[in-house]
């Protein structure tokens, strides 16, 4: 089993607060990554924020409210999402998470981008 990881490409990202033309120009990389479909799995992962992210530690080192649960900049670009793929919400930049989510799978191979 192949499996890919789309690492939060998210409005907030690419257009957004935090966006710049080079986040914009990798899009069009990436879907043509997840349309070769050579994957069994997709797994896009969003950075995931809630209201008083000013007042978390990460918020007050980067002081710009970005990818706020359920807001546009939160949500994955538009044309990523596969049948095959599955969300994975985090709380922080730096998640440590991985095994727990990709533990499950028998997988092979695993690619992120």
């Amino acid at each position: 089993m192949k499996i890919l990881v789309i690492v939060d490409m998210q409005n907030d990202f690419t257009s957004g607060v935090l966006g710049n033309n080079e986040c914009e120009e990798a899009v069009s990389k990436v879907v043509e990554v997840i349309n070769e479909d050579n994957y069994d799995k997709i797994f896009l992962t969003r950075d995931t924020h809630q209201k008083n992210y000013l007042e978390t530690q990460e918020g007050r080192n980067l002081p710009v409210e970005h990818c706020i649960h359920g807001t546009m900049g939160w949500n994955v670009l538009e044309g990523l999402e596969t049948p095959n793929c599955h969300y994975v919400d985090k709380n922080t930049f730096g998640w440590d998470q991985w095994k727990e989510t990709l533990g499950k799978f028998n997988f092979d191979e695993v690619e992120l981008i």
